[in-house]
């Protein structure tokens, strides 16, 4: 946010804007932090009797007429020629001002009130302080100011009569499409002040923004490298060149939204921004499923020319291992994938990982580029620019040795050499030959960040050994490594309240704001806070938050434990409870969570936080964050809080039963996101809770639970193993809807596992105490009817294969097939009245599904499929779109390939071969991604068949016979039998 000072001012110098173009205007720059210091200290050296709040020297700023203000419109004429206007026309434009206050404001303040000779003397100081500063930081006036104003629009007059009818959107875009480009507000942190030695990384980027078939840009690097700094300089220099044709440029910080090591974060409130940025504000504040948010992302940044920039992407990836570098998060990767398919303008990610979900792409859309450590000219250039300029008593040039030796021994890395430089600068008087001092040569360098924390010791230790001065900022530091964000100053000023906190707040109590001030501006100066911290919050680039962090903690765990316990309280004090909330009201909450679980109130911050505040209970009305507003990747997040290390140990101040729920918890949320390999421990390790206390309804639900995640996982074994645990569980529990269900579930298991006839009779077995149960429900219904129908249509779909292989079927019985179809579609036609009845939409789409896969089956074995007439196919066409699409909407990735497949057949018997082929891409992409084996078969054994592919076919067999899929097996050998008369390469 921009403070009253700063804000006030530019609101005067370019017109009454709106709150959204004032937040992009001023991006915490140098130049308003100047100008905010100018006027602070010419307002505080007017006397008693004169005093003033600056801001109200902005009050009533309007339409600018030139009639009516001669002055301002005159500057804004300064503005349009690139140039800071002379101290004669400040000091016209602030007695202007003046006036306009005296005459229109009732009961001004004292110095409104003054005879006019007397206020403009006055006026005429804070004029020359006020040309001063815009003369000093030149440069960044034209380039914060001018440019981009210049940008917003054609004339600063229309800019405010269009923001006067229409006010800038929630996400912050500033003014309509036809102004010029919509820029969202500025979230990246941590650039540099002055970018060195990237020159070439820079001409490569406009290479990238220039060529039409780049859609999407990696830059890759350890922490500190310069990632940030790059993209920082980047967006400057197009701001600068009125940015190049692109029609949006929205940038994110993913280190504003929480970095915390072993944490689980979320891209829930950047996808939500976003959305709303680019044009579907129903979509963000929807539930619906991550995926099709962030392709629906996809779709609408792909529109425009858009300049989409994502910074430290890193939180959302996985760690180095089997699946490093992966999205944890289906938003994401629907998005960059979308845009490496098709994207107008580009988007740039930074990240420490690879991003091996665009590895496909690195040869052709989606480049890489490992952005590598300085040089050792660069960085002694580096070192020099930081006030690095002697050698013991002798002065020296950026090209000296002994500044390239340090540059190498730090290796180049930016973050460590700009440190350095900043420490030997106001400890040494920028003297090289005190860098022994530090002992870069003990740093590790297979640790993110080695060099730089020795860098940092090298600062603790002599900020400690600074007296107050030292003390102070140095427990600032502390402070902030209680953050994974920036620091507000809401969450600051309750640390810094009575009592102190031992071992952390001494030194910081009783400061004035004055002396706060002080010591944030010296921290600055030492390039330890970033430069971009307005008054509204504090940051540090992450890396020197964790070694600030990791020191408090093992240096004063108590401290380290009330500052979150602190932090705990204020948040969940001021947010109130709002009855419509929106995800960013219930961002202080979630970052309650982790401050608690960081204080030891685990059982409270669950209780009272998670559950009753987040989730609102968890009975039929409950669940508001996920089902309300579909945060599923926010709760997930917020549930890693309570594990010491997910998702295998929580802690040990949990009871069982808190351990249990979280467990299911975390394995529900993994599991709508996908993540179904990671959701199998915390699945296991809750029913086992469970079956220990005899608590047999909660264990049956769990071990169902385990038994179909382990079957989309193509652990058929397994699956059938807890299926008949699940049963087991259900009988001993006495609950009639648990034992039929959980019949089901093991049917399922057994069928896949290809064990028909048990299959079978259970699912009889299931639907006899169904109709016992609910007679007005006489059926099964939902997925476990969706199932037995399933079961019902396996010999039509194996001879509708047949049909399309061109194998003999004379000895299937065609009659008695369609006879099978023919059962199926009354079934599906009553279960399919109930779901509409109740809105059941996932309940919906499965009979859409039974009821075009009847439909198809029956067309096939009735008739020679190739030349079916499109009318006939048309019904069965749209039963499986609808399923299709309300499979989708659902929410539920898991149930969306078998739609697909489905649709696929038919649109290969309808000669629709493209759309075919992308069916059966988009189930790949949903299998792949999860590692639902069976379904990676199925793809598998789909394109071998209706493509005559027989390296497809081997994949298929592999994956069948790992998985123990018996299913697939005749299947399977009766397109090995077909491919005897294929041809070996696979045609076009």
């Amino acid at each position: 946010m921009v403070d009253p000072i700063t804000g006030g001012f530019l609101s005067w110098l370019c017109g009454k804007l709106g709150d959204g173009a004032l937040k992009y205007l001023a991006s915490n720059d140098e130049l308003g932090r100047q100008l905010d210091k100018a006027i602070g200290e010419w307002a505080k050296s007017l006397p008693p009797d004169r005093h003033l709040v600056p801001a109200s020297l902005y009050k009533g700023i309007g339409q600018a007429v030139p009639e009516e203000r001669p002055c301002f419109c005159a500057v804004q004429d300064w503005l349009k020629d690139k140039e800071p206007p002379p101290q004669e026309m400040w000091r016209e434009l602030f007695l202007e001002s003046w006036r306009w206050v005296r005459d229109n404001v009732e009961e001004p303040q004292a110095f409104y009130r003054l005879e006019e000779p007397d206020a403009a003397a006055d006026l005429a100081r804070l004029a020359q302080k006020t040309y001063d500063v815009c003369v000093a930081y030149e440069p960044i006036f034209k380039k914060t100011v001018v440019t981009k104003l210049n940008n917003i629009s054609d004339t600063l007059n229309d800019v405010n009569e269009r923001l006067e009818a229409s006010p800038p959107a929630s996400a912050g875009v500033v003014g309509p499409a036809t102004c010029g480009p919509q820029i969202s507000p500025s979230r990246l942190r941590h650039g540099a002040d002055h970018l060195v030695g990237r020159e070439t990384e820079l001409a490569w980027l406009d290479r990238q923004w220039d060529n039409a078939k780049i859609h999407v840009v990696t830059t890759v690097a350890w922490g500190g490298v310069g990632k940030t700094s790059l993209a920082v300089e980047w967006m400057a220099r197009m701001a600068q060149a009125g940015w190049c044709g692109a029609e949006r440029v929205f940038e994110w910080s993913f280190y504003s939204q929480g970095t915390r090591e072993g944490g689980a974060a979320s891209a829930d409130t950047f996808v939500t921004d976003a959305l709303e940025f680019f044009g579907d504000p129903e979509m963000a504040t929807s539930a619906a499923s991550p995926w099709d948010k962030g392709a629906r992302l996809a779709q609408l940044v792909a529109e425009w020319r858009s300049l989409l920039v994502l910074d430290g992407m890193e939180p959302l990836q996985y760690p180095p291992g089997p699946v490093g570098g992966r999205l944890k998060d289906p938003a994401l990767e629907a998005l960059l994938r979308g845009l490496a398919r098709h994207n107008q303008g580009l988007c740039l990610v930074t990240t420490r990982e690879r991003v091996e979900d665009l590895a496909s792409w690195e040869d052709t859309t989606a480049p890489k580029w490992g952005l590598e450590h300085l040089s050792d000219v660069a960085g002694a250039h580096l070192l020099f620019n930081a006030g690095v300029t002697r050698a013991g008593n002798a002065a020296i040039q950026e090209t000296d040795q002994e500044l390239k030796d340090a540059a190498r021994e730090a290796k180049g890395h930016a973050l460590t050499l700009r440190l350095l430089g900043n420490y030997l600068k106001l400890a040494h008087g920028g003297d090289i030959r005190q860098r022994d001092l530090v002992k870069l040569e003990e740093a590790d360098p297979e640790v993110q960040g080695g060099h730089a924390f020795r860098v940092l010791a090298t600062y603790e230790n002599w900020l400690a050994e600074g007296g107050e001065d030292g003390e102070r900022q140095l427990a600032v530091l502390r402070l902030l490594g209680l953050f994974d964000r920036p620091a507000d100053s809401g969450c600051l000023s309750a640390l810094r309240k009575k009592p102190k906190i031992k071992g952390l707040t001494e030194p910081l109590a009783g400061l004035t704001d004055a002396q706060w001030n002080i010591t944030l501006s010296r921290l600055r100066e030492c390039g330890l806070i970033s430069s971009e911290c307005g008054e509204s919050s504090v940051d540090a680039h992450p890396l020197v938050r964790t070694y600030f962090a990791s020191q408090l903690r093992e240096q004063a765990p108590k401290a380290w434990r009330e500052g979150h316990k602190r932090l705990y309280a204020y948040l969940t004090e001021t947010t109130p409870d709002k009855p419509d909330a929106k995800l960013e009201d219930l961002q202080p909450l979630y970052q309650a969570v982790a401050h608690g679980c960081l204080a030891g109130m685990y059982q409270e911050a669950r209780a009272k936080v998670y559950r009753d505040r987040i989730l609102r209970g968890t009975g039929s009305d409950g669940f508001y964050s996920t089902s309300t507003l579909g945060a599923i990747g926010s709760d997930l997040a917020a549930v890693a809080c309570f594990f010491e290390e997910p998702w295998t140990t929580l802690s040990g101040q949990l009871s069982e039963s808190d351990q249990a729920w979280l467990l299911n918890d975390a394995a529900c949320g993994l599991r709508a996101l996908g993540r179904l390999s990671e959701a199998l421990e915390p699945m296991r390790a809750a029913t086992e809770l469970e079956a220990k206390k005899e608590h047999w309804d909660n264990a049956a639900i769990g071990s169902g639970n385990l038994s179909e995640l382990e079957l989309t996982l193509g652990q058929v074994t397994e699956a059938v193993e807890d299926a008949e645990r699940s049963v087991e569980y259900a009988d001993r529990s006495a609950d009639a809807f648990l034992q039929m269900a959980r019949r089901t579930t093991l049917a399922n298991a057994q069928y896949q596992a290809g064990q028909v006839d048990k299959a079978a009779d259970l699912f009889r077995e299931a639907e006899t105490m169904q109709a016992d149960r609910q007679p007005e429900y006489p059926l099964l219904y939902s997925q476990r009817g969706f199932l037995y129908c399933d079961l019902f249509l396996a010999p039509a779909e194996r001879v509708a294969w047949q049909t399309l292989l061109q194998l003999d079927t004379r000895g299937s019985g065609p009659n008695a097939l369609v006879s099978a179809c023919d059962a199926v579609e009354p079934r599906a036609v009553q279960t399919l009245e109930w779901a509409i009845a109740r809105r059941l939409l996932l309940d919906i789409a499965f009979n859409h599904l039974s009821l075009g896969r009847a439909g198809l089956y029956r067309i096939i074995l009735e008739s020679s499929p190739r030349d079916t007439p499109s009318s006939k196919l048309a019904k069965a066409a749209s039963r499986l779109s609808e399923a299709v699409d309300g499979l989708r909407r659902a929410g539920q990735l898991q149930y969306v390939p078998p739609g697909l497949f489905s649709r696929a057949m038919l649109r290969f018997v309808a000669r629709d071969e493209a759309g075919c082929r992308a069916d059966l891409e988009e189930a790949w992409e949903i299998a792949e991604r999860g590692a639902m084996r069976l379904f990676m078969a199925d793809v598998h054994l789909h394109r071998a068949r209706l493509f005559r592919d027989k390296a497809e076919l081997v994949k298929a067999r592999e994956l069948i016979e790992e998985c123990g899929y018996g299913r697939r097996k005749e299947e399977l050998e009766d397109a090995e039998r077909a491919a005897k008369n294929w041809p070996d390469q696979m045609q076009d």
